[in-house]
């Protein structure tokens, strides 16, 4: 576990954050706006002493008299309720002086239906999102400033990756929750059957070209129309950048000046999913369509899905000891994996900053992040945890092994993520990938010079 605790902190501390300019979502007009501008004045006050303002005297966190607390966040499967709804009890227990409501909705219309809500200046207190999109709300003055709340040994325990995700100007805008990452699922049942050794190490793990192999051979013995799919659906591409740094590629270069999706190396990434798909060894699920990839591999249809940690509970529920995991494939001995996870922020125009922030403080602290992610099968963002090691609710063995390919996650592929006009490149890999994908009407060369295109002017605009 020590292995992996040192592999993280070592990746963490090679993200740098550009910091920039995003336009948020509306929030509205009247008082909302009002209080947001009011707090942010405030809490940048409070910490404008210090280092950045994280050496500014924490304030004592108590709550306003009469604080009410609306939380917002989805579930994304039965680990993900498992691990909230602890959470949740634990949270209304120890802080009784806090009336706690929840609004919990779908995973795959979350931020529409945030979005509707933020545009009629109707803000939940604190919301759950990705590290990949809270760019979209750094610039608006809409996130309350942590930075008085969150005293500097928390802050220190933080895997340096994730809590500089959480900065914006110097201010402690959000707390990192969690992280997770995708593997390679495999049908236990298609694999046995073939004869075929799954690996047991990162350095047994297959190439690309095996891989590719293996796909072609359990296509063909199985009768399957598609030997794998992915899950970058849902507008969620940046699951598939794993492949694209696997090569040698990126999104932008090293000062995050210029878009670099022209390169042989992109070029080179994007050409291997081509290709899985005029064999049909990939299914042809548009990255903007809806998901399908696990409903298809725990249907039999598939023999390998690219699929994430907080997946396991679905798959034995769906595919009861019919499935297995194992690492991402590799490319000339460089693998890895999707920078997942969640942050937790809150309303600059909360009426009760400081309630916020003992709920947002409370539920990423060490004790409380450990019991979430132990029984939501997550990974935890604090360096004390990755040393200790979890004892999770199920799936010890995977989610070892879970533990152990979050040590590959590209540095310059979470830098880039973490940037912040981020959300709107992803946007557009997804729009250019999705012709190859679907019906093959662009070929591979026309996909990276659509991105290059595209997310120049993206990028010129900030």
């Amino acid at each position: 576990m020590k292995k992996i605790f040192k592999r993280l902190v070592a990746a963490g501390l090679g993200v740098t954050i550009v910091a920039g300019s995003l336009a948020g979502c509306s929030s509205g007009s009247g008082t909302g706006e009002t209080q947001a501008a009011s707090q942010a004045e405030t809490t940048a006050a409070e910490s404008a002493s210090g280092d950045s303002g994280q050496a500014a005297e924490t304030e004592e966190l108590v709550a306003e008299e009469g604080a009410e607390i609306e939380i917002a966040y989805w579930e994304g499967s039965q680990s993900d309720k498992d691990a909230w709804d602890w959470a949740i009890a634990k949270l209304k227990e120890d802080h009784p002086e806090i009336t706690i409501t929840t609004q919990i909705y779908p995973s795959d219309t979350y931020r529409d239906q945030l979005d509707t809500r933020i545009a009629g200046d109707d803000w939940p207190d604190v919301m759950r999102y990705t590290y990949q999109r809270l760019g979209k709300f750094k610039d608006s003055n809409t996130m309350l400033d942590l930075t008085p709340y969150i005293g500097q040994e928390s802050l220190d325990d933080l895997i340096p990756a994730f809590r500089e995700a959480c900065m914006y100007d110097g201010k402690l805008v959000a707390m990192p929750h969690h992280t997770d990452v995708i593997a390679l699922f495999y049908n236990k049942k298609m694999l046995a059957d073939a004869g075929i050794e799954v690996p047991q190490s990162l350095e047994e793990a297959w190439t690309v070209e095996e891989f590719t192999d293996i796909a072609r051979q359990l296509k063909e013995a199985n009768g399957l129309d598609y030997a794998m799919g992915g899950i970058w659906e849902n507008s969620s591409g940046y699951r598939w950048l794993p492949f694209l740094y696997m090569y040698g590629g990126s999104l932008m270069n090293e000062d995050q000046t210029a878009i670099t999706m022209d390169t042989p190396e992109a070029l080179e990434a994007i050409k291997l999913y081509e290709s899985w798909r005029q064999e049909d060894l990939i299914n042809n699920v548009a990255f903007t369509a809806t998901p399908a990839c696990n409903m298809m591999f725990v249907a039999n249809q598939l023999a390998f899905a690219f699929a994430g940690s907080w997946h396991c509970s679905y798959m034995e529920e769906n595919m009861p000891d019919g499935w297995g995991v194992t690492y991402m494939p590799q490319k000339d001995g460089k693998t890895g994996s999707d920078m997942g996870g969640n942050g937790l922020f809150a309303y600059a125009g909360t009426e009760y900053p400081k309630a916020a922030a003992i709920v947002i403080e409370y539920l990423t602290n060490a004790e409380n992040m450990k019991g979430f992610c132990e029984a939501g099968n997550f990974i935890p963002v604090r360096q004390s945890l990755m040393e200790e090691g979890l004892t999770f609710s199920s799936f010890q063995e995977e989610m070892e092994l879970f533990m152990e390919i979050a040590g590959t996650i590209d540095e310059k592929m979470a830098s880039d993520e973490t940037s912040v006009p981020f959300q709107e490149l992803n946007i557009a890999l997804n729009e250019a990938m999705d012709p190859m994908i679907v019906d093959g009407s662009s070929t591979a060369e026309e996909v990276a010079q659509n991105c290059q295109t595209t997310m120049t002017e993206i990028l010129e605009s900030y």
